[in-house]
């Protein structure tokens, strides 16, 4: 074993497993096994028992194959994180950045998008040099986002990388491409069929049976090519007394089988060794010198060699160190059998197991025979070392309740962990517990923030003041929970336009949970992102959900933590008015809640909100009214404060009605929280000048601004400044009025050049289009804007469904344009525009630029609907 700071490998199953003595040598086999050179890969598949792993290892070992790397899959390894840190484990000898790329995976463990830590692992594997990696029990892989990574690896994996999968099923990934290259070779169970000639070379010369050879023959007969078949028949000594039909059933008699012909030719010492034994991912003498007093580390190698002797399923993973395993078929059975002894054997058995496993740092091997055994306190102990990291959550999660509250901190890691998954039910129980024990105290602030996730109570935040140092250091959390602690007072921070502070907050929990537990460190990335949108820091915020994306491939085990992320994603993407890029996260989002039969209310309204706002910056008001509508209807829970956004959409179409704005004008006035927010300011002072109360409006309107410039808010200044022009607009003219609106315009756009802050001008795009053409034409001189500013100018403009001076309003698509916006109708790529029309990839995108400026539209979807709509297409 191996082990570090933060995560624990077991070596063995990236050991090589050793050739048993005396194979055979299937030479029709090996020459095919020959070609791997040509080959990327070699898919040797076939039922339990039918030799794949001794036939790789015995031409290993007979052709000396160099570079070659082994990796044992088993059900711990079927999530992506697992997958690929033992895969990146397995290959580091072939690495050339000296372990930095998996230290890296090590220390952040969490799980979706893989593929940006998989391209430099593949760049570094490319070269002239040959490197062979085998994949053992292939068939442990069926986690979708696990596959998808995968297949992303073989399909970019360079020619001189090749696999061997040897699987017990058909491939679980997509290899039709290399089948059609000639870059596969397939060896199914049939060629792993034993002829009958190597049948009787393995009785004979491998496991030295003696016998006659009609007897012999017989049981050739009776394995049919299995050689697990002959395995069993053979131990049993059984030649000639059972039918080929009887090693091929299974189930009982399968059972019955190993019950009367192996285990109960055994003697009783042997018999109790295997039994006690078999619930065990692996063990050596180490570990059963523990569960019989009077074993001596010889005694457990004689009982070994008398055991392959006998050519009972035990495999050597570890030849050097003694460390062994049971063969699945006789696992399975053992396992069976262990649960037969009496209740106080088996919990002796486990309870002496997990503390050699503990002894030795395998933590996760002990929590898990400690819940087996139903020893919870031992589980909260063992948590509690594990200082918060996410290997031990599930664990913790099968802890009652009334035993997690022993200890506060492990309960709010549960917590988090139901969180994660939308478990809304367990998240209910541990929060009504907490609300129970802790409700006039700090310590229930940290589950009454995320009571919206897993409730229907009215779809807003708690109303928590932040937390003072002080406070924070009495309550009785571990690092990690302290993490989340600082994590959530970024938000309180947020809210009264502490920006600094909420950053360094969450900078600072970041550095606490670093290399314990990366769901808290996606957790903080994603509210980093948060806190620098609300800012209008949306170059900023893309870094931090890039972050987040690379950190979130390595969570396992939590499967609603990426809806957090789509969902922020494609509110960044909305700001920038980059709706093909929404709209596919929005795709994605809806996909994952399906697939994943996720329907909580959040995150089906969340979902609801973001394609309602969708149809509003695409024009299709009515729609977007509708939609609006239809979230009120179906949520009438919700405050109407959780859709702002929407309810200030809908006033810029002059579409809010007065219903409605009275309800939120109440709700907010006794919302504290809220009422002080920024954008609720905006939407109160734009409600309040369409009602008339237009000097308590400029007021509102000038605080935001004020406030805004003085804590660097470009968002809300980009929007005050608008809906100040806005306001102006409608106001009897006045001396100074044009110079003022002026100023107030070239403001909001030198505040939202850098991070192209669109989404506010094209909501009031009526109002200012004739006011940024006019700007736009005095801006030849430089007069007003920088020419970056004049370039987002111009975008704005063209967004707004306007034109730049650079192009007439009567100007026609050229022939090249009509055919690539054509292309564009068919749904497909800048790439596969570029290969159909014979032209590059950059004249693909200027000429899709173009046409967004002609049509007066943003977005791919949106020129191809306008080009329909104009009989372009």
């Amino acid at each position: 074993m191996e082990h570090s700071s933060d995560i624990l490998l077991l070596t063995t199953k990236i050991k090589i497993p050793a050739p048993r003595k005396n194979y055979i040598l299937r030479q029709g086999l090996l020459e095919q096994l020959s070609k791997c050179g040509d080959m990327s890969i070699i898919f040797l598949s076939g039922g339990a028992g039918t030799g794949k792993t001794t036939l790789l290892s015995s031409f290993i070992q007979e052709k000396k194959l160099k570079n070659i790397c082994w990796l044992s899959l088993d059900s711990t390894n079927t999530n992506v994180y697992s997958f690929w840190l033992y895969f990146t484990a397995a290959i580091n000898p072939f690495l050339k950045d000296e372990g930095s790329l998996f230290n890296l995976l090590r220390t952040n463990p969490d799980t979706k998008y893989m593929e940006n830590l998989l391209i430099p692992m593949i760049n570094q594997l490319w070269g002239d040099e040959e490197y062979y990696m085998v994949l053992d029990d292939v068939q442990c892989i069926g986690d979708e986002a696990l596959v998808k990574t995968f297949e992303f690896f073989i399909e970019a994996m360079p020619a001189n990388f090749h696999f061997f999968m040897l699987s017990r099923e058909d491939p679980p990934v997509y290899l039709g491409p290399l089948a059609v290259s000639g870059r596969l070779l397939f060896i199914d169970g049939k060629q792993m069929q034993l002829t009958m000639e190597e049948g009787m070379a393995f009785l004979k010369d491998t496991m030295k049976l003696a016998g006659s050879e009609e007897e012999l023959n017989q049981l050739n007969h009776y394995a049919e090519g299995w050689i697990g078949g002959l395995q069993l028949a053979a131990a049993a000594k059984a030649a000639g007394k059972y039918s080929g039909q009887l090693l091929r059933a299974g189930g009982g008699i399968a059972s019955q089988y190993l019950t009367h012909e192996i285990i109960g030719a055994l003697t009783k010492q042997e018999q109790e060794f295997l039994i006690k034994t078999g619930y065990l991912s692996y063990f050596d003498a180490e570990i059963c010198q523990k569960l019989f007093q009077n074993l001596t580390k010889q005694d457990f190698n004689q009982l070994m060699e008398r055991f392959m002797e006998k050519n009972l399923f035990i495999i050597c993973l570890d030849e050097q160190n003694g460390i062994y395993r049971y063969h699945n078929i006789l696992s399975e059975y053992l396992k069976q059998q262990f649960l037969c002894l009496p209740d106080e054997q088996r919990a002796e058995c486990y309870k002496i197991t997990a503390e050699a496993f503990e002894k030795r740092n395998d933590y996760e091997e002990a929590l898990q025979e400690h819940c087996e055994a139903g020893n919870y306190n031992e589980v909260l102990r063992i948590t509690k070392l594990m200082e918060g990291r996410i290997e031990a959550w599930s664990y913790l999660d099968r802890v009652p309740i009334e035993l997690l509250f022993q200890d506060a901190d492990l309960a709010a890691q549960c917590f988090l962990y139901n969180l994660g998954n939308i478990n809304t039910k367990r998240c209910n129980d541990i929060y009504d517990k907490f609300k129970e024990l802790y409700q006039d105290s700090d310590l229930f602030r940290f589950v009454d923030f995320a009571q919206i996730y897993f409730t229907t109570k009215d779809g807003i935040l708690p109303q928590c003041p932040a937390l003072t140092d002080e406070q924070m250091e009495q309550i009785p959390f571990g690092p990690v929970m302290k993490a989340v602690l600082l994590i959530e007072n970024a938000g309180a921070l947020l809210d009264r336009m502490k920006y600094e502070e909420a950053e360094a907050c969450i900078l600072k929990g970041i550095k606490i949970a670093a290399g314990l537990n990366s769901f808290i460190i996606f957790f903080a990335y994603n509210q980093l992102s948060q806190v620098y949108e609300e800012m209008g820091r949306l170059n900023d915020s893309f870094s931090c959900y890039a972050k987040s994306k690379e950190i979130m491939k390595t969570v396992s085990g939590l499967m609603g933590i990426d809806t957090n992320y789509y969902f922020g994603l494609a509110g960044v993407y909305i700001r920038r008015m980059e709706l093909d890029q929404a709209k596919d996260v929005l795709e994605q989002t809806g996909k994952i809640l399906t697939e994943r039969h996720i329907h909580a209310g959040i995150t089906d309204m969340t979902l609801a909100y973001h394609l309602a706002e969708m149809k509003f910056l695409c024009g299709e008001n009515d729609t977007a009214v509708s939609y609006v509508e239809g979230i009120l209807s179906e949520y009438p829970n919700y405050s109407v404060l959780s859709l702002g956004r929407l309810l200030y959409e809908l006033a810029c179409i002059n579409k809010l009605s007065e219903d409605l704005s009275e309800r939120f004008l109440n709700e907010l006035e006794v919302s504290k929280k809220y009422r002080q927010q920024p954008f609720m300011k905006l939407l109160r002072a734009r409600i309040l000048f369409q009602r008339g109360e237009t000097e308590v409006a400029f007021k509102e309107t000038e605080d935001i601004l004020a406030a805004s410039r003085l804590h660097h808010n470009k968002l809300r200044l980009a929007e005050a400044d608008i809906l100040k022009i806005v306001m102006l607009s409608q106001m009897p003219k006045k001396e100074g009025v044009q110079r003022e609106t002026n100023n107030l315009l070239v403001e909001a756009i030198h505040y939202s050049h850098k991070d192209r802050i669109l989404m506010p001008f094209y909501l009031d795009r009526v109002t200012l289009l004739p006011l940024m053409k006019e700007l736009y034409e005095k801006t030849a001189g430089n007069q007003f804007l920088s020419p970056e500013e004049a370039s987002f100018l111009s975008d704005i403009i063209v967004i707004c469904g306007g034109q730049t001076l650079k192009e007439s309003s009567t100007e026609m698509l050229s022939a090249r344009e009509q055919e690539v916006l054509s292309q564009l109708s068919l749904g497909i790529t800048n790439r596969e525009i570029a290969e159909n029309l014979c032209i590059s990839q950059a004249t693909v995108k200027t000429h899709v630029l173009s046409i967004f400026g002609k049509l007066g539209v943003s977005s791919r979807m949106m020129a191809v609907e306008k080009a329909r709509k104009d009989g372009l297409i």
